[in-house]
């Protein structure tokens, strides 16, 4: 054989070889995607929403490392038939699940629970949080009620250390946190409790109750403070500078008092009536929770605010706003002084 026939022949060996390590790579990597030969202890929580298919089901489960290989998933769901019929809800599963094991874990099954899609958008009242769910057929009001007042602290010590203010509504008052949740049409009303202050826990995190701490802030006053900024401020990126005159009303020995149309609205809400407020409800409703006539903070919050509300309560725009009007597009316009704000009044009138 001749030295350019033997040196092309020693090439094409050694790509035929390099070509078949890599394909049996490959089939080892696949191979262990599908049938999970390396097991991993690791649970991930995967939200399914409703009518997924396979395509929208090997992403899910991709990005939350679960697999591999989402092309492979779908081949093999195609070559075993799989269908495109998976439940919709919240799912815990673990990485050490083969595709079958998945399939079958969102697969439906005789008997299994049934779930339901639950939004709680963010600035409700617990009153409105709690028809969500008992409208939904989940619980009762009279047990919601009795979770939210007498079911403990749920393992947080943000709820052990909520004080009993003369005249709150509910305990738990800004603490239902809103989302978009999944739950068991059969869950009880406990169960429904534990998995909103989850939630909330998550949101309200350790850096942002030290952030509060080192201000000065409680949890629970930042929360009656953000839900404050959540009904008074339409667009998001006014909630800063909104939470900015609160709080500079409550450091300042000018001002003692917060003077919120929103908690004069709560009141009236209270009691059913959901007309704006008057100036004659500013002037005559004796209430804790009037802040033209209280000094400081109400004694719970107003609503359920959610995480931009919260997060400009903890970190507030720099100002010197003492005053602020809703202009007719809803945006805020924010004055210095009294005289300011009554020509701001005016022009917007």
């Amino acid at each position: 054989m001749k030295p350019q026939r033997k040196s092309s022949a020693v090439k094409l060996i050694g790509i035929s070889f390099f070509a078949s390590v890599c394909i049996c790579a490959i089939v080892i990597f696949v191979a262990n995607d599908v049938f999970s030969l390396v097991p991993c202890e690791r649970e991930e929580t995967v939200i399914v929403p409703e009518h997924a298919g396979t395509d929208e089901i090997s992403s899910l489960l991709a990005e939350k490392g679960l697999i591999r290989f989402p092309i492979a998933y779908r081949l093999y769901a195609k070559f075993r038939s799989f269908g495109e019929n998976y439940l919709s809800g919240e799912f815990q599963l673990n990485a050490s699940m083969s595709y079958d094991e998945l399939r079958m874990a969102l697969s439906p099954k005789k008997g299994s629970r049934a779930q339901t899609k639950i939004t709680i958008p963010e600035g409700l009242t617990t009153d409105e949080i709690i028809e969500l769910f008992v409208s939904a057929g989940i619980g009762t009001k009279e047990g919601f009620v009795n979770a939210i007042n007498h079911g403990g602290d749920f393992g947080y010590d943000f709820i052990s250390e909520i004080p009993e203010n003369e005249g709150r509504t509910y305990r738990l008052d800004g603490y239902l946190f809103p989302d978009t949740y999944f739950f068991y049409v059969d869950s009880t009303e406990t169960e429904v409790i534990s998995k909103l202050l989850a939630a909330f826990n998550r949101k309200f995190d350790e850096e942002l109750r030290a952030a509060a701490k080192e201000k000065g802030y409680t949890v629970d006053e930042i929360l009656r403070i953000a839900s404050i900024v959540e009904r008074e401020a339409y667009y998001r990126s006014d909630m800063p500078a909104v939470a900015s005159v609160f709080l500079n009303r409550l450091k300042s020995k000018r001002f003692s008092r917060m003077e919120s149309d929103a908690t004069v609205k709560y009141i009236k809400t209270l009691s059913g009536d959901t007309s704006a407020p008057t100036a004659e409800d500013i002037d005559t409703l004796n209430h804790p929770y009037n802040t033209y006539k209280i000094k400081g903070l109400p004694p719970g919050a107003i609503c359920s605010p959610g995480y931009d509300a919260i997060f400009s309560a903890v970190y507030p725009a720099e100002t010197d706003y003492f005053y602020f009007v809703s202009a007719k597009d809803k945006s805020t316009v924010f004055s210095r002084t009294y005289a300011e704000h009554l020509r701001a009044v005016a022009s917007l009138r």
